[in-house]
């Protein structure tokens, strides 16, 4: 029989008794055949190799412009990449550490770092610091009708640039968003509309008509009462906007915007992951597509792996790194994203080097990528179960020619107290090169009356599971 649900999300609950289900650097996809064998599958999330070396700290941010040209922010410098992999410096900042934002003018590229701006003349390659007396101190900027808009930090105002004109700052441009008292912690704008995140509220404001004193107002009743726990989880996504929350009744849901209102996104075993981080002020998020799924990869301060939710299918998966060095998982090494020169490009959030991250690679440049899958409970009603085998529906015959992953092997061990303790592991192969009829099959798998089943799986080749079943009485 096939064993329901094996095909799945991360949903661990608090009692493993109830669900202990997880899936680490796997997600599932859908078919849209309508005739597959199966209706779904766990797929091996991308890995990465080194597009550009950066080295000497953090990656802080980048933005790919819409001329073409890519730019990120490693420690206190911003490079500009080139399509060899090179990078030219283009600027330095005055800070090292925290996370920047950009944003972008068609003449200029905007960087904020939380205490000061700087601007980008791109047909001069200028790099200065905008030293206008009325810019205020900002984490975060964005571009909408002409204008750099920034949220003036622990205020509930935000500031507009002279039009097309970022080193420009009128002391009477300047609005807020006053429909409640909390301080605003971030913006975007997305569909000709300004988003404006407090603390504990969202508001929405538009480009009124010209000839107005100020450009933008806020839209009768477009205020939301959930408001951001962090400015950089805010991201546009799937034709939406999401970002984490806060507000009076609590904090720790992943929402997105459903018009003019919040919609949850996150599920209660994902919030539960959420609740163990003790603060939030550096979380972050960066979204990216491939083949069909767009994803928001939220990185949670103090969490041991990464949360990323699919829109495609509308479930979350687990991303994490195993430090090879002290052999501890920790969350996914990436820091931001962008698309440049044709690839999804990531940052590294500790190193700042640039990765090319593709389904077509199946490692963490050169350090092994874990993928795990826990399934659901198997029971009936507490009959005790006889396991005479357990098969994995898997991608056989894609090992490499040489190396790991010549002889692919793959791990299985079960738990029969709710995933609290595990039987020792047992490794199969999944076929070298070409052995496409491969069994990937395990006999005499004990008894149970609950039975938790775990696969890993880590060699860097094509991995797929479309189904799992057992011979059982």
């Amino acid at each position: 029989m096939k064993i329901p649900g094996f095909v799945g999300a991360t949903y661990e609950m608090d009692a493993l008794t109830l669900d202990c289900q997880r899936s680490v650097n796997l997600y599932p996809m859908v078919s849209e055949s309508g005739t597959s064998k199966s209706v779904s599958a766990l797929r091996s999330a991308p890995g990465y190799t080194t597009y550009s070396a950066m080295a000497g700290g953090p990656g802080r941010g980048g933005k790919t412009a819409s001329n073409g040209r890519g730019f990120v922010v490693t420690a206190n410098t911003l490079y500009e990449l080139n399509t060899d992999g090179t990078r030219t410096n283009r600027g330095t900042l005055l800070t090292n550490t925290s996370r920047v934002s950009m944003a972008e003018n068609g003449e200029q590229l905007m960087v904020v770092d939380g205490e000061y701006g700087y601007i980008l003349e791109f047909a001069t390659n200028t790099f200065a610091q905008i030293t206008d007396v009325n810019f205020p101190v900002s984490e975060v900027v964005t571009f909408q009708d002409g204008y750099f808009i920034v949220v003036e930090k622990n205020t509930i105002n935000f500031a507009i640039s002279g039009l097309y004109d970022g080193l420009t700052w009128d002391p009477l441009d300047v609005s807020s968003a006053a429909s409640n008292p909390d301080n605003l912690v971030s913006l975007i704008s997305d569909a000709s509309n300004l988003w404006l995140f407090g603390s504990q509220s969202v508001e929405v404001f538009q480009n009124q008509p010209q000839g107005s004193a100020f450009p933008f107002v806020r839209i009768p009743g477009a205020v939301i009462a959930t408001g951001c726990a962090a400015w950089d989880t805010v991201k546009a996504f799937d034709n939406t906007i999401a970002w984490l929350g806060v507000d009076e009744q609590g904090r720790g849901v992943v929402w997105k915007a459903n018009g003019y209102s919040a919609q949850r996104m996150s599920t209660q075993a994902i919030e539960k992951i959420i609740a163990t981080s003790s603060n939030f002020l550096d979380s972050y998020a960066y979204v990216y597509h491939e083949q069909g799924h767009v994803f928001y990869c939220l990185q949670v301060q103090g969490l041991s792996s990464t949360l990323v939710y699919d829109g495609a299918t509308g479930q979350w998966h687990e991303r994490t790194f195993v430090d090879k060095t002290t052999n501890t998982t920790e969350q996914h090494r990436g820091s931001f994203h962008l698309f440049f020169d044709q690839k999804n490009l990531i940052g590294d959030r500790i190193t700042g080097d640039i990765y090319h991250q593709s389904l077509d690679i199946y490692d963490h440049d050169g350090d092994e990528m874990h993928r795990e899958r826990v399934s659901p409970h198997l029971q009936d009603e507490k009959r005790n179960i006889t396991f005479s085998s357990f098969e994995l529906d898997c991608e056989t015959g894609r090992g490499l020619t040489t190396g790991q992953g010549s002889d692919p092997q793959i791990m299985m061990t079960y738990s029969d107290d709710g995933g609290r303790t595990w039987s020792n592991e047992r490794w199969v192969t999944i076929g070298a090169i070409g052995k496409y009829r491969t069994r990937v099959r395990w006999s005499r798998c004990g008894s149970a009356r609950d039975r938790v089943w775990m696969i890993k799986y880590t060699d860097p080749t094509f991995f797929q599971i479309n189904d799992a079943y057992i011979n059982a009485t």
